[in-house]
């Protein structure tokens, strides 16, 4: 192949970069001058000014402005072997042995990171054999491209039938379809009353022109969008919560186990039940996953990208590649999906409203990429638990339908139609873990969470003890057990429990088959069996074991063999350490734990006597409370000090309340920024180094555990870290401070080497989506219908709004808060990179005249951070320590300031004389900026914002500022 001439004539493609000089050699620019000269002459580029993209990134898949093509080449050069220019007018006629490759435009491609980035193209494979025989690297083999099944097909018919334009002269894409999914997508976003939707819709029609096919009200929306809804079943659920009125069951008038009559008492023709449970099959949403050219290609990630060594996705992670391994079946197969499966309740009438609890299923899958796994589009909403009443332990009553679909894709799978292969295959599903707090984590595990046995991972070998006055569960010095069998903290007899030494290993782990054996061995029933409220207390519970039900999940055949299977959640687990921490310090009445209770029981485990209980019934103040005098620093410094990025975190000074001395009204996320950003300097001047060591500590712990991608080694040094982080808190804090939130961090980095990523695994994404649920409700008396509703529509409208023309504006395509502008800039000639930084000015604009002052200071500020400069800044020192023997750094940093750039002018000016020649931009930079500038209160760059330091004097939690 590479003896043939095209490769000789078109090298100049992939040499794009002068390896000397750096820049872009002349002949890459000759050639690119060619090239454009060809796409400009296509029907395509003359008509709409728009032309197919062979970039490194489009790769011949995007469809974009002329202009743009032109940058994206200059700026990124070809993708790889594309000498045959088939997708830009090339034919066999003047390429001998080539064909013209036919391609079709498909609408509305969005890339990985969920940015508009041009019209992808869906190829044909009518590529001629000799294409394929004379040129194989160009060419990739494609499967056999297939006809879609029948529902896909009436599913994409739909679609194109739908896309006649509004009316005659209309912007390419508006059509009555994207009318109605737009206007549906304002009503979902907004909670928009059908009567406000019908007056929109109404005065749209006025201002089209006659004859216009926009629906004309909320009615004729929904019937537009109706054919592109997914299913959903309205299941009957004993109004004791013990069974589902389902399949074999479906036709029951009463409860098996209670015997609750099924539906009320009631006059008219149609029968009302007590209380129902909506179920959306999982099967159909994930099916639209591949009828989406964006995300039926991202679905495949997992399988095909490269492991670096950083685990930045579960699919990195050792459970993922267990799995696999075990069931290589499955694994062959990269388009079958793993799912995540999360739950919590929530009131939907807030704080002050009435008891009620609703409990949402989501399902979650992880094929997806980074940028676009866990984003709300992909929460699937599968079950909605109604209320008013808390499942409790019937929870596994309403999972039944969604346990009997997963068996159904596990055993026999779904025919899906593949869009980015065009071909059918049976999808397959795993379900790999749940996600939960603390006290769902019993509800799904069927392990209870609360009392001495409730840490899942140690069981009953836990260390775990009553304290007599406190009257609660204690995991004081649980935790040297964990260390290596040689630290000396095992042998210490002072510092911990009172004349205890430690030899026992830590727990072992429970695989699937030993947790069965309990089951076996304890009797454990299953909620099928007995009813969602029929578990009595099993022999031995609280002292043996913790099981109060075999959880439904061991239904799925494959759930024995997971190595991680339900998650503890670092979100609750984080925020819990964090209160117990921050209310300690600051001796909260009724939150510290430090009381007399807790004083009561040191004294009798420990032999701290300096923090004994008088008789009294006082003792002196502990090393780490904070004295009155440097609570108040904090309290200060808080609210005149720390600085985040905007919308990093709430504003602090408003949670500081300086009257009861605590911090108050701070969420999870503000829990997770003090703990991670500000514990590990925060108390550095302010408590003990032996109390402020492990409190830093144990927030740097946190801040590692919680990073985007994570290494094997690192990991390791978790495990090693933690259970000294904790041995060290223990010898500072008493004994009631340490519950069970403060034992579960010892096993969270082995469920990071298991899982991946905390991102993936934690509350964080399900709590908003549930807030965001919270907000979906409009008809009070129905909460649960509205959500069910509401979510529906939502479901149309983010996926119907894949196949739109770019010139449609939807969600997916809404700028950032802080979108900096689009794409760097481009320029014929040389430009130093610190003026080729993407971003742009924002808020009202005025023109103003710098002072000598500014105008030195912003000069000095350019020279001394340009690359270009530093060489000359060189120069510039070693005459300064020729001239200034012994000279230190900090006057020559000094001198550097103030007479850098004069000196630098008089160099660029003496050169010239000598016949020294300078770069025109460079001369120019030297002679300093202009007097009068276009001034802006803030500047948006790479998706932050810098204020002046004028406009943040009322912004406590304001970006860094910078002069705009």
């Amino acid at each position: 192949m590479a003896t043939h001439p095209i490769y000789r004539a078109r090298e100049w493609m992939y040499k794009r970069i002068d390896e000397e000089t750096e820049e872009v050699r002349e002949e890459y620019k000759e050639g690119l001058r060619q090239f454009m000269g060809l796409v400009s002459n296509q029907e395509l580029a003359r008509e709409q000014g728009m032309a197919i993209c062979p970039c490194i990134k489009c790769e011949n898949e995007k469809v974009v402005k002329v202009d743009l093509v032109w940058r994206h080449l200059y700026n990124r050069g070809f993708t790889p072997g594309y000498y045959i220019w088939f997708s830009h007018g090339e034919d066999f006629v003047n390429m001998p042995g080539i064909s013209r490759r036919v391609g079709r435009v498909e609408e509305g491609n969005i890339n990985r990171n969920g940015e508009e980035d041009g019209t992808s193209i869906r190829h044909g494979d009518n590529i001629p054999r000799m294409v394929r025989d004379g040129f194989p690297e160009v060419v990739e083999t494609s499967n056999v491209v297939q006809s879609p099944n029948p529902e896909s097909r009436r599913f994409f018919e739909m679609l194109e039938a739908a896309k006649h334009p509004i009316y005659d002269g209309c912007k390419e894409g508006h059509s009555p379809l994207s009318a109605a999914t737009r206007m549906m997508g304002i009503e979902t976003d907004f909670n928009l009353s059908e009567d406000c939707v019908d007056a929109f819709a109404d005065f749209f029609n006025d201002y089209l022109p006659e004859g216009n096919l926009a629906p004309q009200s909320y009615y004729a929306i929904q019937k537009l969008v109706a054919g592109l809804g997914l299913p959903y079943q309205i299941i009957d659920v004993c109004r004791d919560n013990c069974m589902i009125f389902w399949r074999e069951d479906a036709n029951l008038e009463s409860c098996r186990f209670c015997g609750e009559d099924r539906f009320q008492v009631s006059a008219g023709m149609s029968r009302i039940p007590y209380q129902r449970m909506w179920y959306l099959p999982i099967a159909d949403r994930l099916k639209r996953l591949y009828q989406s050219e964006r995300t039926a290609k991202g679905m495949r990630w997992h399988g095909e990208h490269s492991f670096t060594g950083d685990i930045s996705h579960p699919s990195d992670a050792e459970a993922w590649k267990h799995f696999r391994y075990t069931y290589p079946d499955f694994a062959r197969e990269i388009r079958n999906v793993y799912l995540g499966l999360s739950t919590d309740g929530f009131n939907p009438f807030g704080k002050g409203g009435r008891k009620y609890s609703l409990w949402p299923v989501i399902v979650t899958p992880y094929n997806l990429p980074p940028a676009l796994c866990m984003k709300r589009e992909f929460l699937f909403l599968t079950i909605l638990v109604p209320g008013p009443n808390h499942p409790r332990r019937a929870l596994d009553v309403f999972l039944k339908p969604l346990i009997s679909e997963l068996q159904m894709l596990w055993y026999e799978g779904v025919r899906v139609y593949d869009v980015s292969l065009k071909n059918n295959f049976t999808m397959r599903a795993v379900l790999m873990w749940t996600i939960s707090d603390f006290p769902a984590y019993g509800m799904l595990s069927g392990w209870t969470t609360h009392g001495r046995l409730s840490c899942p991972h140690c069981q009953d070998n836990s260390d775990a003890f009553w304290l007599q006055n406190g009257r609660k569960s204690s995991w004081f010095d649980c935790h040297r057990r964990f260390l290596p069998s040689n630290h000396p903290y095992r042998r210490n007899k002072r510092l911990f429990t009172r004349n205890k030494v430690i030899n026992d290993g830590p727990p072992p782990s429970y695989d699937g088959t030993y947790i069965l054996e309990q089951f076996s061995d304890f009797y454990v029933l299953e909620t099928r069996d007995c009813g969602g409220n029929g578990h009595d207390r099993i022999d031995g519970y609280g002292t043996a074991h913790n099981w109060h039900k075999k959880s439904i999940f061991w239904e799925l055949p494959y759930w024995k063999d997971h190595l991680l299977r339900h998650n503890l959640d670092v979100m609750h687990i984080e925020k819990n350490f964090f209160e117990n921490i921050i209310n300690t310090v600051l001796n909260v009445a009724g939150k510290t734990k430090d009381n007399l209770k807790s004083r009561l029981d040191l004294q009798q485990l420990c032999g701290r006597e300096e923090l004994y209980a008088m008789e009294n019934g006082t003792g002196q103040v502990p090393i780490f409370r904070l004295l009155p005098s440097r609570k108040a620093a904090f309290f200060e410094w808080l609210q005149k000090s720390a600085k985040f990025p905007d919308g990093y975190v709430s504003n602090l000074s408003n949670c500081v309340d300086e009257t009861s001395g605590r911090l108050s009204g701070l969420k999870s996320h503000d829990c997770h920024v003090i703990m991670e950003r500000l514990f590990p300097f925060v108390f550095d001047e302010l408590l003990p180094k032996n109390v402020h060591e492990p409190i830093a500590a144990i927030g740097a712990f946190f801040r590692d555990l919680c990073s985007r991608s994570l290494t094997e080694s690192g990991l390791h040094t978790l495990q090693q870290n933690i259970p000294v982080i904790l041995c060290n808190l223990e010898k500072i804090f008493p004994p009631s401070f340490f519950d069970v939130m403060e034992h579960l961090p010892i096993h969270l980095p082995r469920e990071a080497v298991l899982g991946g990523p905390v991102q993936y695994r934690w509350m964080y994404p399900f709590e908003r989506y549930m807030f965001h649920l919270k907000k979906k409700v409009k008809n009070m008396s129905k909460v649960e219908g509205s959500i069910v509703a509401q979510s529906l529509n939502e479901e149309i409208t983010n996926f119907s709004a894949y196949y739109f023309a770019p010139t449609v504006q939807t969600k997916a395509r809404k700028p950032g808060r802080y979108d900096d502008g689009g794409e760097r800039p481009t320029y014929h000639t040389y430009v130093p990179s610190i003026f080729r930084e993407i971003g742009r000015l924002s808020g009202k604009r005025k023109g103003v005249w710098l002072t000598e002052q500014e105008v030195n200071h912003i000069h000095c500020y350019i020279i001394r951070n340009c690359e270009d400069v530093f060489p000359y800044e060189s120069i510039f020192a070693d005459q300064l320590r020729a001239e200034h023997e012994g000279i230190s750094d900090e006057y020559l940093e000094e001198l550097k300031q103030s007479m850098f750039p004069s000196w630098l002018k008089y160099y660029v000016i003496s050169g010239d004389s000598r016949g020294q020649r300078f770069p025109t931009w460079f001369a120019e930079l030297v002679e300093g900026p202009l007097l009068q500038v276009v001034s802006s209160p803030m500047y948006c760059t790479r998706g932050h914002v810098f204020r002046r330091k004028s406009t943040t004097r009322l912004r406590k939690t304001s970006e860094l500022w910078g002069r705009s």
